[in-house]
């Protein structure tokens, strides 16, 4: 019997495992900064939640709409960024109403945005008085610092 190929097989796992690190399905609590393999030399990098704030949210219940507004901060010294993120609308009881997916790109260090996030949801019997808004899952990609 030939075990060349099973040995093979074998090793290839091994190295692999031992290359990525893939020695486990373990995922991290919470998004992690995305940084460019050509991470810039010098300047400050923030993270997506000092960056990303909701400064309006709002449900209006009989057209069936979700809305908020974002101010987007990037504040970084050098490198443009680009976000993406959920805002998770929940009523005064914590109880989920939906979800607005968002995308905004090319950010400038140091530049404020503001961004209009909107969706529906079906409506039913229940009627909350208030929405609250939370972002999540919410990452930050780093572009690369030019010169």
């Amino acid at each position: 019997m030939n075990c060349r190929p099973v040995r093979t097989a074998a090793v290839c796992g091994l190295l692999v495992v031992a290359l990525t690190g893939a020695g486990g399905c373990a995922f991290p609590s919470k998004p992690r900064l995305v940084v460019p393999s050509s991470t810039p030399t010098s300047g400050t990098l923030t993270e997506p939640e000092s960056d990303v704030t909701v400064t309006e949210c709002s449900v209006d219940f009989s057209d069936g709409t979700l809305a908020a507004k974002l101010s987007v901060h990037n504040g970084n010294s050098r490198s443009r960024a680009s976000y993406d993120g959920t805002v998770v609308f929940r009523d005064e009881t914590g109880d989920y109403i939906g979800g607005a997916v968002f995308s905004l790109a090319g950010v400038a260090a140091g530049e404020t945005r503001s961004l209009p996030v909107s969706d529906t949801f079906l409506k039913g019997s229940h009627r909350p008085k208030h929405a609250k808004c939370t972002l999540r899952p919410l990452l930050k990609a780093n572009d690369e610092i030019l010169g």
